[in-house]
Protein backbone atom coordinates (compact mmCIF):
# COMPACT_ATOMS: atom_id res chain seq x y z
CA UNK A 1 0.00 0.00 0.00
CA UNK A 2 1.01 3.57 -0.82
CA UNK A 3 0.35 6.88 1.12
CA UNK A 4 1.01 8.65 -2.22
CA UNK A 5 -0.83 9.42 -5.68
CA UNK A 6 -2.46 6.30 -7.07
CA UNK A 7 -2.15 5.13 -10.94
CA UNK A 8 -5.65 5.28 -12.12
CA UNK A 9 -6.25 8.25 -14.20
CA UNK A 10 -9.77 10.20 -14.05
CA UNK A 11 -11.44 12.07 -16.53
CA UNK A 12 -13.73 15.00 -17.14
CA UNK A 13 -17.10 13.84 -15.25
CA UNK A 14 -18.93 16.15 -17.38
CA UNK A 15 -19.25 17.03 -21.19
CA UNK A 16 -18.17 20.46 -21.07
CA UNK A 17 -14.40 20.93 -20.02
CA UNK A 18 -13.50 22.82 -17.20
CA UNK A 19 -10.16 22.65 -16.09
CA UNK A 20 -10.05 24.24 -13.13
CA UNK A 21 -12.76 21.86 -11.78
CA UNK A 22 -10.77 18.57 -12.81
CA UNK A 23 -8.25 19.85 -11.51
CA UNK A 24 -9.77 20.32 -8.00
CA UNK A 25 -11.25 16.76 -8.34
CA UNK A 26 -7.39 15.78 -9.53
CA UNK A 27 -6.58 17.39 -5.87
CA UNK A 28 -9.36 15.48 -3.98
CA UNK A 29 -8.21 12.05 -5.25
CA UNK A 30 -4.80 12.84 -4.33
CA UNK A 31 -6.40 13.66 -0.98
CA UNK A 32 -8.90 10.82 -0.80
CA UNK A 33 -6.16 7.98 -1.33
CA UNK A 34 -3.15 9.66 0.81
CA UNK A 35 -5.53 10.76 4.65
CA UNK A 36 -8.73 8.67 3.63
CA UNK A 37 -12.06 10.56 3.37
CA UNK A 38 -12.97 11.30 6.86
CA UNK A 39 -9.74 12.63 7.47
CA UNK A 40 -9.20 15.10 4.57
CA UNK A 41 -11.20 18.17 4.98
CA UNK A 42 -12.57 21.10 2.01
CA UNK A 43 -9.39 22.24 3.14
CA UNK A 44 -6.69 20.16 2.48
CA UNK A 45 -7.93 20.09 -1.16
CA UNK A 46 -8.33 23.41 -1.20
CA UNK A 47 -4.30 23.95 -0.01
CA UNK A 48 -3.41 20.39 -1.94
CA UNK A 49 -4.79 22.79 -5.22
CA UNK A 50 -3.10 25.93 -3.89
CA UNK A 51 -6.74 28.02 -3.83
CA UNK A 52 -8.84 29.46 -1.21
CA UNK A 53 -11.72 27.46 0.53
CA UNK A 54 -14.37 30.29 -0.78
CA UNK A 55 -13.13 29.62 -4.77
CA UNK A 56 -13.39 25.41 -3.66
CA UNK A 57 -16.67 26.19 -2.81
CA UNK A 58 -17.85 27.63 -5.69
CA UNK A 59 -17.37 24.69 -7.72
CA UNK A 60 -18.47 22.28 -4.81
CA UNK A 61 -20.56 22.17 -1.71
CA UNK A 62 -19.08 19.38 0.24
CA UNK A 63 -16.63 16.88 -0.07
CA UNK A 64 -19.57 14.48 -0.31
CA UNK A 65 -20.03 15.97 -3.61
CA UNK A 66 -16.74 15.88 -4.92
CA UNK A 67 -16.31 11.94 -4.01
CA UNK A 68 -19.45 11.14 -5.99
CA UNK A 69 -18.11 12.91 -8.73
CA UNK A 70 -14.85 11.24 -8.42
CA UNK A 71 -16.82 8.31 -8.44
CA UNK A 72 -18.92 9.06 -11.28
CA UNK A 73 -15.77 9.86 -12.97
CA UNK A 74 -14.35 6.48 -12.18
CA UNK A 75 -17.06 4.55 -13.16
CA UNK A 76 -17.89 6.31 -16.67
CA UNK A 77 -13.83 5.71 -17.41
CA UNK A 78 -14.37 2.25 -17.00
CA UNK A 79 -17.52 1.30 -18.69
CA UNK A 80 -16.39 3.36 -21.65
CA UNK A 81 -12.72 1.27 -21.55
CA UNK A 82 -14.88 -1.77 -21.11
CA UNK A 83 -16.64 -1.58 -24.06
CA UNK A 84 -13.94 -0.13 -26.54
CA UNK A 85 -13.01 -3.75 -25.13
CA UNK A 86 -15.68 -6.05 -26.17
CA UNK A 87 -15.99 -3.93 -29.51
CA UNK A 88 -12.32 -5.23 -29.76
CA UNK A 89 -11.48 -3.81 -33.15
CA UNK A 90 -8.15 -5.12 -34.56
CA UNK A 91 -5.72 -2.75 -35.73
CA UNK A 92 -5.13 -2.51 -39.69
CA UNK A 93 -3.88 -5.83 -40.52
CA UNK A 94 -4.35 -7.92 -36.93
CA UNK A 95 -6.12 -11.17 -36.72
CA UNK A 96 -9.64 -10.65 -34.97
CA UNK A 97 -9.36 -10.78 -31.43
CA UNK A 98 -11.35 -14.10 -30.02
CA UNK A 99 -14.51 -13.66 -27.71
CA UNK A 100 -13.02 -15.06 -24.42
CA UNK A 101 -10.14 -12.09 -24.86
CA UNK A 102 -12.53 -9.53 -25.56
CA UNK A 103 -14.47 -10.27 -22.21
CA UNK A 104 -11.24 -11.01 -20.18
CA UNK A 105 -9.65 -7.56 -21.12
CA UNK A 106 -13.51 -5.84 -20.58
CA UNK A 107 -13.48 -7.29 -17.04
CA UNK A 108 -9.87 -5.99 -16.30
CA UNK A 109 -10.40 -2.57 -17.75
CA UNK A 110 -14.06 -2.25 -15.55
CA UNK A 111 -13.19 -4.01 -12.59
CA UNK A 112 -8.99 -3.22 -12.22
CA UNK A 113 -8.90 0.31 -11.98
CA UNK A 114 -11.30 0.11 -8.65
CA UNK A 115 -9.08 -2.46 -7.27
CA UNK A 116 -6.51 -0.16 -7.93
CA UNK A 117 -7.69 2.31 -5.25
CA UNK A 118 -8.43 -0.44 -2.82
CA UNK A 119 -5.41 -1.90 -2.89
CA UNK A 120 -2.58 0.82 -3.52
CA UNK A 121 -4.23 3.21 -0.81
CA UNK A 122 -3.36 2.58 3.09
CA UNK A 123 -6.97 3.61 2.96
CA UNK A 124 -8.66 1.59 0.28
CA UNK A 125 -11.11 -0.02 2.57
CA UNK A 126 -12.86 3.16 4.07
CA UNK A 127 -12.71 4.28 0.23
CA UNK A 128 -15.06 1.28 -0.48
CA UNK A 129 -16.85 1.60 2.18
CA UNK A 130 -17.72 5.28 1.86
CA UNK A 131 -18.10 4.82 -1.92
CA UNK A 132 -21.10 2.11 -1.12
CA UNK A 133 -22.29 4.65 1.32
CA UNK A 134 -22.23 7.73 -0.49
CA UNK A 135 -22.35 6.40 -4.23
CA UNK A 136 -25.04 3.25 -3.94
CA UNK A 137 -26.95 4.44 -6.84
CA UNK A 138 -24.12 4.89 -9.31
CA UNK A 139 -22.61 1.56 -8.27
CA UNK A 140 -26.06 0.13 -9.47
CA UNK A 141 -26.60 1.62 -12.23
CA UNK A 142 -23.01 1.05 -13.92
CA UNK A 143 -23.33 -2.71 -12.61
CA UNK A 144 -26.47 -2.99 -14.58
CA UNK A 145 -25.12 -1.12 -17.95
CA UNK A 146 -21.98 -3.51 -17.55
CA UNK A 147 -24.28 -6.54 -17.59
CA UNK A 148 -25.99 -5.10 -20.32
CA UNK A 149 -22.19 -4.74 -22.71
CA UNK A 150 -21.76 -8.28 -21.84
CA UNK A 151 -24.96 -9.24 -22.71
CA UNK A 152 -25.39 -7.60 -25.91
CA UNK A 153 -21.76 -8.84 -26.47
CA UNK A 154 -22.58 -12.38 -26.29
CA UNK A 155 -25.61 -11.78 -28.42
CA UNK A 156 -23.69 -10.50 -30.90
CA UNK A 157 -20.96 -13.31 -30.38
CA UNK A 158 -23.96 -15.74 -31.31
CA UNK A 159 -25.69 -14.27 -34.22
CA UNK A 160 -21.56 -14.34 -35.78
CA UNK A 161 -21.26 -17.81 -34.80
CA UNK A 162 -18.31 -17.33 -32.36
CA UNK A 163 -20.31 -19.02 -29.31
CA UNK A 164 -23.37 -21.48 -29.59
CA UNK A 165 -25.55 -20.96 -26.55
CA UNK A 166 -28.49 -23.37 -27.19
CA UNK A 167 -26.24 -26.31 -25.69
CA UNK A 168 -25.99 -24.57 -22.38
CA UNK A 169 -29.55 -23.80 -21.82
CA UNK A 170 -28.72 -20.35 -20.79
CA UNK A 171 -29.56 -17.26 -22.67
CA UNK A 172 -26.94 -14.71 -23.16
CA UNK A 173 -28.28 -12.30 -20.48
CA UNK A 174 -27.61 -15.35 -17.97
CA UNK A 175 -24.17 -15.83 -19.70
CA UNK A 176 -23.30 -12.14 -19.06
CA UNK A 177 -24.73 -12.42 -15.39
CA UNK A 178 -22.77 -14.98 -14.72
CA UNK A 179 -19.38 -13.66 -16.06
CA UNK A 180 -19.91 -10.70 -14.20
CA UNK A 181 -20.71 -11.63 -10.62
CA UNK A 182 -17.89 -14.51 -10.73
CA UNK A 183 -15.54 -11.91 -11.98
CA UNK A 184 -16.84 -9.44 -9.11
CA UNK A 185 -16.11 -12.21 -6.94
CA UNK A 186 -12.66 -12.55 -7.92
CA UNK A 187 -11.83 -9.79 -6.54
CA UNK A 188 -12.20 -10.45 -2.88
CA UNK A 189 -8.97 -10.55 -0.57
CA UNK A 190 -7.09 -10.14 -3.99
CA UNK A 191 -3.67 -8.65 -2.61
CA UNK A 192 -3.23 -6.59 -6.15
CA UNK A 193 -4.37 -5.96 -9.40
CA UNK A 194 -1.62 -8.82 -10.87
CA UNK A 195 -3.55 -11.28 -8.92
CA UNK A 196 -7.08 -10.35 -9.77
CA UNK A 197 -6.08 -10.81 -13.54
CA UNK A 198 -4.65 -13.83 -12.84
CA UNK A 199 -7.55 -15.36 -11.23
CA UNK A 200 -9.95 -13.84 -14.04
CA UNK A 201 -7.59 -15.25 -17.00
CA UNK A 202 -8.20 -19.08 -15.43
CA UNK A 203 -11.71 -18.22 -14.74
CA UNK A 204 -12.91 -16.79 -18.42
CA UNK A 205 -10.82 -19.56 -19.92
CA UNK A 206 -12.54 -22.17 -18.07
CA UNK A 207 -16.04 -20.58 -18.52
CA UNK A 208 -15.62 -20.07 -22.34
CA UNK A 209 -13.79 -23.41 -22.73
CA UNK A 210 -16.92 -25.29 -21.50
CA UNK A 211 -19.41 -23.17 -24.49
CA UNK A 212 -19.31 -25.15 -27.62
Amino acid sequence: MTNGPLNVKLSNVSNHTDPKRQAILDSAFTQFSRYGFRRTSMEDIAKEMGISRASLYSHFKNKEEIFRCLSASLHEDTLGNAESCLKGAPALGDEPIDLATRVEEALVARFGPFLEVVTQSAHGSEIYDENNRLCGDLVLDSHERFQAMLANTMKTAVRAGEVDLKGSGMSASAVAEIIHLGAAGLKQRASDVATFKKRLHGFVRVFFAGLP
